[in-house]
């Protein structure tokens, strides 16, 4: 137990780094995938207009809501798939798959990395698209490559092929779809996780959903380079590697797409 203690405080110590001394530059390009999506949705809101309706599907802990201060803003989620008490954050919870609410009832939804937790993406998108009015916006990022995690709700990945495809059969006319960074962006977001993904499978055994502390021997050998391994992975190679991004022109190996599509309006035909 005394390990756990001090792998407890030693996480405890840099999340307080992280979260609370990190200059917000310095968080900015050391997690370029939480910055580019929260700049995506801040350049869609200034789209908006004062008043108008917008829905964030899937919002978790509503991250986003001070960007739609200026709008009607609500919120959803559902509650299997979302952390104690983020719930009571919301207007109303379902399944994205059956929002309740009328056909053209907003002016802009967002969704942002929630498609790959739904079994049905093609309905959730034609969902999306039914809520939304003529002319309405859809701003929408997904994963194209990461690991499994918020298991056992994580059923895809996606590429901007995928995409395309999901918001044109949903009558949704694509604006844009674009990689949110290259290869280097991609592999900074790799090693920041990878010291806890490695020396966590040495520390607990997980059986039939639960995780039990259970450390090995090379748990106590892979103590020090987990010391080691946080500063190197969360600060030092990713200041390096968010400027180095700028040499991958193709950005196949991207993490996501931010995605801006527009409500097509009905045929007079």
């Amino acid at each position: 137990m005394n390990l756990i203690r001090l792998l407890s405080s030693i996480d405890s110590f840099f999340a307080l780094v992280k979260n609370k001394l990190t200059p917000k530059y310095i968080e900015r390009i050391t997690d370029p995938e939480r910055a580019s999506i929260s700049k995506f949705i801040e350049e869609v809101a200034q789209l908006i207009e004062p008043g108008a309706k917008v829905l964030d599907a899937g919002a978790g802990r509503c991250p986003y809501k001070s960007y739609f201060s200026h709008a009607v803003y609500e919120s959803t989620d559902f509650s299997a798939t979302v952390e104690a008490g983020a719930m009571d954050l919301h207007t109303f919870e379902c399944d994205l798959h059956n929002i309740p609410r009328e056909v053209a009832t907003y002016d802009a939804v967002i969704c942002t990395q929630v498609l790959e937790h739904v079994e049905y993406p093609q309905k959730v998108v034609q969902e999306l698209s039914r809520v939304l009015k003529p002319g309405g916006i859809l701003a929408l990022t997904a994963p194209q490559q990461w690991k499994v995690h918020g298991e056992p709700y994580h059923y895809f990945n996606f590429t901007k092929y995928g995409l395309a495809s999901l918001f044109k059969n949903a009558g949704l006319t694509v604006k844009y779809i674009s990689p949110r960074g290259g290869v280097f962006w991609y592999i900074s977001k790799v090693l920041k996780s990878l010291h806890y993904y490695i020396l966590y499978q040495y520390m607990f055994q997980e059986q039939a959903g639960k995780k039990t502390f259970a450390p090995s021997a090379a748990a106590i050998i892979l103590i020090p380079l987990y010391l080691v391994a946080i500063p190197l992975f969360e600060y030092i190679i990713p200041i390096g590697f968010y400027y180095l991004d700028a040499i991958d022109k193709k950005q196949a190996h991207t993490l996501g797409y931010a995605c801006c599509c527009i409500k097509d309006f009905p045929s007079n035909a």
